[in-house]
């Protein structure tokens, strides 16, 4: 399979129809400042497949702020697994913005998230 590079507009056709997993490697600060609603916070330093939220039959996409991580994070999964699809979101939250789709501002619900990153266990 392969890494590929998608833009804000086909990300949230796919978050809409439930076709895709987001994963968000900004650090923890970052996340709370500001997110996507359906992201899940997995730090660049901490992104392998064994802490990856489940992906059955959905595809699987990575950001960050620009796009530079979320690439770096793409490549270091599809390293690992080579038979994988990924997707970076291409200009990551900052395209995301830039095409007026919301992100989910400093606040209780953004701090718990990024929190919880902490408790990722690895997948059996």
């Amino acid at each position: 399979m392969s890494v590929k590079n998608i833009d804000a507009k086909t990300l949230k056709e796919w978050l809409d129809n439930k076709e895709a997993v987001l994963v968000d490697v900004r650090e923890p600060s970052e996340y709370s400042a500001k997110n996507i609603k359906s992201s899940v916070l997995i730090p660049l330093a901490n992104v392998s497949m064994d802490v990856l939220p489940d992906f059955t039959d959905k595809k699987l996409v990575i950001h960050c702020h620009a796009g530079k991580r979320g690439g770096v994070a793409c490549e270091k999964l599809f390293s690992q697994d080579n038979e994988m699809e990924v997707y970076n979101l291409e200009g990551g939250i900052s395209a995301w913005e830039n095409a007026g789709f919301a992100v989910e501002k400093s606040g209780e619900d953004s701090e718990m998230k990024a929190k919880e990153y902490c408790s990722i266990k690895p997948r059996s």
